[in-house]
């Protein structure tokens, strides 16, 4: 009797364990605008004035904590916990002037006929990936120098 007392107090402590693991890896919430730390809420009003937060969400995956966020003219806006962009997706609008930098500017003047528009930046390893009017996806080193075209579309 003991030993099977003592085996199902295991097993419940392990159930008990593996639960509270796999939710505590990952879990996302919705907060309020002014909970988003203060330099997000510092950039959207520097290049978004005029629009709204429509949701706000903190996540936290694997001990990480990041912010989403999207405006009410559709633009999605993921920020790390200080409050950096990691990415900003105005879907069918240009980036706000200022966001992506100028290196960048100057190659896609010169790259495409005519210069064109940025609808996307995202900030990853070792640089950014921008998106471009005609959908191309370009790859630019961290300080501006173009690398190559996306090729994982």
């Amino acid at each position: 009797m003991k030993t099977l007392l003592k085996k199902t107090v295991f097993a419940l402590t392990a159930l008990v364990a593996v639960s509270l693991t796999v939710t505590g890896c990952e879990d996302e919430h919705k907060i309020k605008a002014e909970k988003l730390p203060e330099a997000t809420r510092t950039f959207i009003s520097q290049y978004f004035s005029g629009l709204d937060i429509v949701t706000a969400y903190k996540d936290r995956d694997d001990g990480v904590i990041s912010y989403d966020v999207r405006l009410s003219d559709g633009t999605e806006i993921d920020f790390d916990e200080a409050g950096t962009w990691t990415s900003v997706d105005c879907n069918l609008s240009p980036v706000p002037d200022g966001i992506v930098p100028e290196p960048i500017l100057t190659h896609l003047g010169t790259y495409v006929e005519g210069g064109t528009q940025v609808f996307k930046i995202e900030r990853i390893l070792g640089g950014y990936e921008v998106k471009i009017a005609d959908g191309r996806e370009l790859i630019y080193g961290s300080d501006g120098t173009f690398v190559r075209v996306d090729s994982d579309r």
